[in-house]
C-alpha cells in the first residue's frame, strides 16, 4: 500500500528498514482507508520514515525496545534541523500529532505496549466529591453531562476551602463561609449563578445527609430568580433561512453534507445531537419516514420523510464513505468518524455568518425555534408542534406562543383614542 503514496524506489526500500519496517505497509493501507488526503497521508508517514531512521541510528532494533519517551528526544534533534519560517513549537507540535498516529496505530496491532495511563492524584476532599457523584449517578436521572457539571461546581467549592477540607473542618463549617463563596461568584452572569446555586444546594444536602456536615445549609443557598417564559424564542425568518441555504456549495461532498443536515434542521425542527444519532435504520425508504430519537426524557418521534428532503439525503449517501459507523452523517475530514454535535452547531454558524444572518445565539437551537415560530403562523397546535419536537410536557412548548403574532393580534386591546 506504500506504493499509493509514494513513487520513488528508494524511498520504498527505505520505509523497509529498521524496527519499524514490517508495519508501514499496513499502517499505509489504514490511512488510505481513514481517508486522509494525499497531502496529509505523505506528511504522516514521511515523519514516522524520519523517526524510523532516527531510531536506527540509536541502535533500537526491536519495536518492543520504543517508548514514547522516544518521541521527545527525536523531537529535539528533529527541531533543530528543519529550516523553516514556522516557529518551532509548530513544526514540533506537528510532527508530534503525526506520530502519535503511528503509536496508536502500532497500539492496536500490540507491537508496541501501551503505557500505563497515569492516575490523577487523589485530592484532599475525593472521601466527599467521589460519593457524591455516585450518588447523582445512582438517584437522579440527569445527563452525564449534568453530572459533570455539578462535579465542577462542588470541586470549585472544595478548592475554595484551602486546607480546611478534612473530616473535623468539614463538620464545623459555617454559613458564613458558604455565604462568602457565593459572594465571589455574584457578578457572574444569571445561567452561571443559577447552575452554581443548584450544584451547590444539592451537594451540601448530600453532605448534611451523610453526616460530613454537622448543618444542612442547602435551605440558605438563595435561588436565583427566574420568570416563566420571559425570554423570546430566538428564530429566524424565511428570508434568512434561505439565505443560509444558499451558502451551501452542494456540488461538493461537505456541502451535499452540510444541505442534507440543515434541511432536515429546517424542515423537522430536530436537535443538533438528534442529527448526530441519526443512523442509517432510522430512514425508512420504502415508508419514506424518518426517525428522530427522544432526548432529554422526551418522546422518540416518526416522521415522514418529505421529498425535498429525502433528495437531499440521497445526494449526500451517493458519495458517502464506506464504513463500519452506522450513523448518517460523517465528517470529511480524516481520521472519518460521526460527526460532533459541536460539529453541527459549527457549521450552522459559520453558513450563518457566509450569508450576513446575525443571531445574538446562533446554532442548531435557532433553527429549531424557527420551525416552531413557522409552525405557529401556519396554525399548527400547540400540542402538535410538542409531539414533532418531541417535548416531554406540552408545557415547554408554550414559550413558542408569545411569537404567534396573529393569535396575538387578535387579543390586543384596542388604544384609546385622544380627548
Amino acid at each position: 500500500m506504500l506504493e499509493y503514496w509514494f513513487e520513488d524506489y528508494r524511498t520504498l526500500v527505505d520505509f523497509q528498514r529498521g524496527p519499524l519496517g514490517p508495519y508501514f505497509d499496513g499502517f499505509a493501507a489504514h490511512l488510505k482507508e481513514a481517508g486522509y488526503s494525499m497531502f496529509r497521508g505523505r506528511c504522516i508517514l514521511s515523519r514516522g520514515r524520519l523517526f524510523n531512521g532516527w531510531l536506527m541510528d540509536k541502535g533500537i532494533s526491536r519495536c518492543n525496545q520504543i517508548s514514547e519517551s522516544h518521541v521527545e528526544s527525536f523531537l529535539d534533534e528533529y527541531v533543530k534541523r528543519i529550516r523553516s519560517t514556522r516557529r518551532w513549537s509548530l513544526q514540533r507540535r506537528d510532527a508530534r500529532t503525526n506520530l502519535k498516529g503511528l503509536f496508536s496505530y502500532l497500539f492496536e496491532l500490540g507491537v508496541i505496549k501501551q503505557p500505563k495511563p497515569k492516575r490523577e492524584p487523589r485530592m484532599e476532599y475525593s472521601w466527599m466529591l467521589d460519593p457524591f457523584l455516585k450518588h447523582l449517578q445512582e438517584e437522579y436521572e440527569i445527563t452525564e453531562k449534568t453530572i459533570r457539571a455539578s462535579h465542577k461546581q462542588a470541586r470549585g467549592f472544595l478548592e475554595s476551602l484551602g486546607n480546611n477540607v478534612t473530616r473535623k473542618h468539614m463538620k464545623a463549617l459555617s454559613a458564613k463561609t458558604v455565604e462568602a463563596y457565593l459572594r465571589q461568584h455574584c457578578e457572574e452572569s444569571r445561567d452561571k449563578r443559577k447552575r452554581l446555586t443548584a450544584a451547590l444546594r444539592r451537594f451540601l444536602r448530600f453532605c448534611a445527609l451523610k453526616g460530613y456536615i454537622a448543618t444542612d445549609f442547602s435551605d440558605l443557598i438563595p435561588s436565583v430568580r427566574t420568570y416563566r417564559r420571559a425570554a423570546l424564542p430566538r428564530g429566524m425568518e424565511d428570508s434568512a433561512l434561505e439565505r443560509v441555504l444558499d451558502a451551501i456549495p452542494k456540488e461538493t461532498a461537505k456541502g451535499a453534507r452540510d444541505y442534507a443536515i440543515i434541511l432536515l434542521m429546517i424542515t423537522y425542527g430536530v436537535r443538533g445531537q438528534s442529527i448526530t444519532e441519526l443512523c442509517l435504520e432510522d430512514i425508512n425508504w420504502p415508508r419514506s419516514t424518518v426517525r428522530i430519537r427522544g432526548k432529554k426524557g422526551g418522546k422518540e418521534v416518526l416522521l415522514p420523510l418529505l421529498d425535498a428532503v429525502g433528495e437531499a439525503l440521497l445526494e449526500y449517501l451517493r458519495n458517502r464513505p464506506t464504513l463500519p459507523f452506522r450513523e448518517v452523517f460523517i465528517s470529511t475530514k480524516a481520521p472519518l468518524r460521526p460527526l460532533g454535535e459541536l460539529g453541527v452547531c459549527t457549521m450552522i454558524q459559520e453558513y450563518m455568518r457566509k450569508a450576513g444572518v446575525k443571531r445574538p445565539r446562533s446554532g442548531a437551537g435557532t433553527l429549531r425555534h424557527s420551525w416552531a415560530i413557522r409552525a405557529l403562523a401556519h396554525n399548527t397546535s400547540i400540542k402538535a408542534i410538542a409531539d414533532i419536537l418531541g417535548h416531554r410536557y406540552v408545557d415547554t412548548t408554550f414559550i413558542y406562543a408569545k411569537a404567534d403574532l396573529k393569535t396575538l393580534r387578535q387579543a390586543a386591546m384596542p388604544w384609546p383614542e385622544g380627548r
